[in-house]
């Protein structure tokens, strides 16, 4: 049986897309899962784990957007995704010194959500993440997650990265 970090990095390899995370709820997990997989460097550029807020004002996220929206909502995912692969995008990519392949694509994908046990409100309740996937030439696309506050810690992170994860596979990517 194949795992599900597997059958992304097979995809992205097929596609020839080279991927990169912004995460703050999953905290590095997505990378863990990604570059676990043998062959993960050929298609995976690097992480960034913006967990607090002045991390996520260093990337390039609006302070005034954190303040208006909330660090958990759907224009900070969106936002975290944009500038991820904004980073991707400016970057001088030195193919032949290194194993990635040179990409036709490339896409971000950042996380931001409230694990728990605390932390969550009415209007965000703990279990709540958005996912933002950000792909070149297209609109970046948003996934709204709400797992159970009843898990744990690490389950609800753990459901975070493989919904993102499963994003990534059910992404159409050109």
């Amino acid at each position: 049986m194949i795992l599900l970090e597997e059958a992304v990095i097979i995809k992205l390899k097929n596609t020839q897309t080279l991927l990169c995370t912004i995460e703050s709820c999953t905290g590095g997990l997505i990378a863990h899962l990604i570059t676990n997989v043998p062959g993960a460097s050929e298609v995976y550029w690097g992480s960034l784990v913006t967990y607090d807020n002045s991390a996520k004002e260093e990337l390039g996220i609006s302070s005034d957007l954190i303040t208006t929206q909330g660090a958990v909502s759907p224009e900070v995912a969106q936002a975290m995704a944009e500038k991820g692969l904004e980073r991707m995008e400016n970057n001088p990519f030195r193919w032949n010194s290194h194993s990635l392949l040179k990409p036709k694509a490339l896409i971000c994908l950042a996380t931001t959500g409230i694990a728990g046990p605390s932390g969550g409100s009415l209007s965000k309740p703990v279990g709540l993440c958005f996912i933002g996937l950000a792909l070149s030439g297209q609109k970046t696309l948003i996934k709204k997650v709400l797992v159970s506050e009843s898990l744990t810690r690490i389950q609800m992170k753990t459901q975070f990265a493989h919904q993102a994860l499963e994003f990534i596979k059910q992404v159409s990517i050109e």
